[in-house]
């Protein structure tokens, strides 16, 4: 008897990857492409970094100005305060309704939060040096006056002369300017997008 014999598949034809053109690589016009994309990407980062980095300083900047805009508003609120403290004081005293010896119960109590504060903020040198300075002045001297009038180096007349003068000068020049400078700051924000109240 006769064994079939299997006869072996026909062979499958062996797949071949597709021949690659390599003229493309020598190509002048292929590599002043690539040359182009890599330049293209490398000013489009730098671009985008740059843009990147000035709306960061503006954002930063602005945030600055606000954090000095309540700084100085507050500094104003707080002095327009102790000026009107002081000036009261002093009407007190020239009514002459005050006993000499009760000068230390009506002494004005003088708010120095903002102030005393002021010294931890990093705005706070941001302020002009004018201001500044008047406003340390101001503290200094009506602290003193106060203190020469509680312990009778100045007639409580005299006394409330000197702070009348001091407040008045105050009032007049410093609070002016503050006023001024905190106000130029809302502008400024307002411009940019931001209100501050």
């Amino acid at each position: 008897m006769e064994v079939p014999t299997k006869t072996p598949p026909a062979a499958e034809p062996v797949k071949r990857f597709p021949k690659l053109d390599n003229q493309e690589l020598v190509k002048t016009s292929f590599w002043v492409s690539q040359i182009f994309m890599i330049v293209a990407t490398v000013v489009g980062v730098y671009l985008a970094a740059q843009e990147g980095l000035s709306q960061a300083i503006k954002f930063d900047e602005l945030s600055n100005k606000q954090n000095n805009y309540y700084l100085r508003h507050a500094l104003y609120d707080e002095v327009t305060d102790n000026i009107n403290m002081l000036e009261a004081y002093a009407d007190t005293l020239t009514k002459g309704s005050s006993n000499p010896y009760d000068l230390k119960h009506i002494r004005p109590n003088i708010g120095t939060f903002v102030w005393e504060n002021m010294r931890y903020s990093p705005n706070a040198l941001e302020t002009p040096t004018i201001i500044l300075t008047e406003t340390r002045r101001f503290y200094n001297a009506s602290e003193d006056i106060v203190s020469k009038i509680e312990g009778r180096f100045y007639g409580s007349k005299y006394g409330a002369k000197q702070l009348k003068e001091l407040t008045q000068k105050m009032r007049t020049e410093t609070m002016p300017k503050l006023e001024k400078n905190f106000q130029s700051l809302a502008l400024e924000l307002k411009q940019n997008g931001i209100t501050v109240e």
